[in-house]
């Protein structure tokens, strides 16, 4: 990984099933928490950036302690051994909530943030464990859709599927997707869900069914100019299933009074992002947590 410089503190923690997460820090140790969680092909770096500017040390900034989480397979944390097979569960049920735990543990309310399919970890973790839902005193979820799938793009997740089952992972970094090739686990079930538009996990457990009833403050970010991964319509069709009633959609686009139809990543990372969409999130932690 990337020297990200000094103030930036990495921890280990450990999952209910002895995988070793790391987690990178940045912030006040006694600051509010906020746990940030990467979407696939990604990890800490979209977070904390490689040059010294990031979301994260926006929030540090800002007074609070910011936790960059890496899930099992990416940047820091461990890797599969042979005989592991982890997949989007894993994620949401394991991993978001060790850091969540991790966090809590002095005593302070979490904020939980999540882009893309970090946000789907976020929420299913939430609805589906009642400590966690107890620890997270607000939720930010950006560029997460509810299952889409437009039906030209159905040949494609049927391609990411099949290559992701037949090597046991998704070249990302091939195709120029991200810095870090999925694990095969979670790019099929992941690519699933889109297929079948549902969430569900692998025991049977209706996600969707528990969010109408997550009644936690929540932010809801989309990007106008996100047409592909998480077109808005998706964005707020998730927003409006959740069953919270102190919720919020933001929608960044030029006719909500941005510079920019923002797109699935500039959305948080771009020099238009730290102008003005970082603010409009710190503002809303601020005042919410």
């Amino acid at each position: 990984m990337s020297d990200l410089g000094p103030g930036v503190r990495r921890l280990e923690i450990l999952t209910d099933d002895g995988v070793t997460l790391a987690v990178h820090c940045a912030g006040d140790p006694e600051g509010i928490p906020v746990v940030l969680v990467p979407g696939t092909f990604s990890n800490h770096t979209f977070w904390l950036g490689t040059r010294g500017t990031g979301f994260a040390r926006a929030l540090a900034t800002a007074g609070y302690d910011a936790w960059a989480l890496d899930p099992r397979g990416h940047g820091d944390s461990q890797r599969p051994r042979r005989g592991d097979h982890w997949d989007f569960d894993d994620w949401a049920r394991r991993d978001v909530p060790a850091a969540v735990r991790a966090a809590a543990a002095r005593g302070r309310g979490v904020v939980l943030v999540g882009h893309s399919a970090g946000g789907a970890t976020a929420l299913i973790a939430c609805a589906v464990l009642p400590d966690v839902r107890g620890a997270v005193r607000a939720l930010v979820v950006v560029a997460t859709p509810i299952p889409w799938l437009q039906s030209m793009r159905r040949l494609a997740t049927l391609f990411a599927v099949g290559v992701s089952r037949l090597f046991g992972r998704f070249p990302a970094r091939l195709v120029g997707l991200g810095p870090e090739d999925e694990l095969g686990g979670v790019m099929v079930q992941w690519m699933t869900w889109q297929l079948e538009g549902h969430w569900r996990g692998d025991d049977g457990t209706d996600y969707e069914a528990l969010l109408t009833a997550l009644d936690l403050p929540m932010l809801f970010v989309a990007g106008a100019g996100d047409r592909v991964e998480a077109p808005p319509a998706a964005v707020h069709a998730l927003f409006q299933l959740t069953g919270s009633r102190d919720r919020t959609f933001l929608l960044c686009g030029r006719d909500s009074g941005f510079s920019e139809d923002f797109g699935h990543a500039t959305i948080l990372v771009s020099r238009a992002a730290r102008d003005e969409v970082w603010p409009r999130i710190v503002d809303w932690i601020r005042r919410t947590a």
